[in-house]
């Protein structure tokens, strides 16, 4: 049974960037905050982000201290080589973003990084696989159940439960993310366990960034921070079935490409490598239930990675959400509403359309020209940094 002398002001589930960077913004603001989170542990996986300008100004909002310890975690690339399937050269210079606050990093990191630093006062429940909830009357609680867990009851509920959100199940009701037709692979690899094979440039510093493009295809390695190398590969799919082995998978997709990117596959644990279909959604007006329960990042904005700014956009997300929050009793449920109202009314305006944008950009990432606009893109951007 849930205990109704322990109704949290708000409950977010999930427990990625957006549902951690949540947690902190919103107990700022005086809420008691619990994190429901349906993985048993949070464990490694092999996969990296940037984050740039942007994302680190959203999270000096919450924190200074919080940016900077994710920053540090991170490795800003100083030198970008960008090539076609069969070596030839069509970019090898200095990084754009050298020099500026854009960094790789390892999704773990950034999630550890959010999870170490969360106040005492905020209780991260694992193993709490939400399967419903339920609110009677705009006066009572919202009552969350869990698998084999016991309820609980929150004034305030925030699904930030990713791409398939069960949350976003029961308020908006879509129906499952739409598949774009491009499958996704990512790995990490400690860095000295690959150094003979690091070609001399543009890693040479620990701080590279090598794209092969090409073929409809692509393939990014970079240096991530913690002596650690990322690796994503891209290519169309008809079909979001996981391979039976993601390796052969792999070793065919990208076969006859540099020896680089088979030695990268080869050299990369198979259980780590992460393999996934690229999904988004249609945007939509409305995100909660009009009451207590709203959306944050992927699970009410999804959106294709051309853009660089999942992670950004949630940081975003929760920082309005606890600016709208500020000084609202959780008890007058039409405040509540109203503030969670303003919050995706005001967050929509801004996302909608770059979930537009990414979604034609995605399209565009496997273009046959993809290399030659990659290439004339690396030189303006350069050109106007050494301007400035």
């Amino acid at each position: 049974m849930a205990d109704d002398s322990d109704i949290l002001d708000i409950a977010i589930i999930g427990a990625g960037p957006g549902g951690l960077s949540a947690a902190h913004a919103l107990t700022q603001q005086g809420f008691s905050v619990g994190i429901f989170e349906k993985a048993v542990s949070l464990r490694p996986i092999g996969a990296a982000l940037g984050l740039g300008e942007r994302g680190y100004a959203a999270v000096k909002e919450i924190s200074q201290d919080l940016a900077n310890q994710i920053y540090v975690q991170g490795t800003n690339p100083q030198q970008v080589l960008l090539m076609r399937p069969n070596e030839e050269i069509l970019f090898s210079d200095e990084a754009p973003m050298a020099g500026t606050s854009f960094t790789w990093l390892g999704w773990y990191d950034l999630q550890t990084q959010l999870r170490k630093m969360l106040p005492d006062s905020v209780h991260l429940h694992l193993n709490h696989h939400l399967i419903d909830f339920t609110n009677n009357s705009v006066e009572e609680p919202v009552k969350l159940r869990f698998k084999n867990q016991s309820p609980r009851l929150a004034k305030m509920v925030v699904g930030a439960d990713g791409y398939h959100s069960m949350v976003r199940q029961k308020t908006v009701g879509d129906g499952a993310p739409l598949y774009t037709g491009t499958m996704t692979w990512r790995g990490m690899i400690p860095r000295d366990e690959i150094e003979t094979i690091l070609p001399t440039i543009p890693f040479q510093e620990g701080a590279g960034f090598q794209m092969i493009v090409g073929n409809q295809k692509n393939f990014w390695i970079m240096d991530a921070g913690s002596n650690q190398v990322a690796w994503t590969g891209t290519a169309l799919q008809s079909s979001p079935e996981k391979s039976e082995s993601v390796v052969d998978t792999l070793v065919k997709t990208f076969e006859q490409w540099p020896a680089i990117v088979q030695k990268i596959i080869r050299s990369t644990n198979p259980s780590s490598i992460i393999e996934t279909g690229v999904f988004d959604r249609e945007p939509v007006s409305q995100w909660g239930d009009g009451q207590r329960v709203t959306l944050l990042g992927d699970a009410a904005h999804p959106i294709r990675p051309a853009l660089g700014l999942g992670a950004t956009l949630a940081f975003e997300d929760a920082v309005a959400l606890a600016q709208l929050l500020d000084g609202v009793n959780p008890e007058q449920i039409s405040a509540v509403q109203t503030a969670l109202s303003q919050y995706e009314q005001d967050r929509i305006t801004v996302t909608t359309p770059l979930q537009k944008q990414a979604r034609q950009q995605g399209a565009a990432s496997h273009a046959t020209d993809r290399a030659d606009r990659l290439k004339a893109g690396l030189e303006e951007a350069l050109a106007n940094r050494r301007q400035q």
